[in-house]
């Protein structure tokens, strides 16, 4: 049985050709002339903009001449808060400390007094060994401040350093000193130990 569609197929194609060559196409008589339309040109620039950050640094403290800070005793810099509220010391003539004493922040915590081990009463002082972290204590005598009269204010921005040892002042932070990643911060309104 032979169907009737064969002979139509290349007709239908070869037609599907032509009015599709013929859609496509076109013819336009003349000669091309230039337009005096005045010509412009285009440019475009590509404008990359960077998300603005502000990034806050606080400056490194400067460091001041430790013979300044020089007690009578060899070893020993002496040094003030700028208001006055902490005395405090570099002790190098001995066992290596450093340590802040005077008006605690309210929220110093409990530790061992003279007492006794179980007898916690406010931490009046802070203090760091070369080679340990910065401990809360209870001192009874007067361990960081100068016999010899008013120690020098360190000025906020300046930093004392006397191997291993670095304290410095901010006018928000407070005292800090350090040695060996160990440390303490204390002001009039908080510390800590590290």
């Amino acid at each position: 049985m032979s169907s009737r569609r064969a002979p139509l197929a290349p007709f239908v194609v070869a037609t599907c050709a032509a009015l599709f060559t013929a859609g496509c196409s076109s013819t336009v008589e003349g000669e091309a002339t230039a337009s005096e339309a005045p010509a412009t040109s285009v440019s475009s620039t590509a404008q990359t903009t960077t998300p603005s950050t502000t990034t806050t640094t606080t400056a490194a403290p400067s460091p001041v001449d430790p013979d300044d800070y020089a007690a009578n005793t060899e070893g020993v810099y002496y040094f003030a808060s700028a208001g006055g509220e902490f005395g405090c010391a570099i002790l190098v003539h001995t066992e290596p400390l450093a340590g802040c004493q005077g008006t605690m922040p309210a929220n110093a915590p409990q530790v061992p007094g003279n007492g006794g081990p179980d007898v916690l009463v406010p931490a009046n002082a802070l203090m760091l060994e070369a080679d340990g972290p910065g401990e809360w204590v209870s001192i009874g005598d007067i361990s960081f401040m100068d016999f010899g009269g008013a120690p020098k204010p360190l000025p906020p921005g300046r930093s004392l350093t006397v191997d291993p040892f670095t304290c410095a002042v901010d006018e928000k932070t407070g005292i800090t000193c350090e040695a060996g990643g160990h440390g303490f911060t204390v002001s009039d309104t908080g510390g800590e130990v590290w």
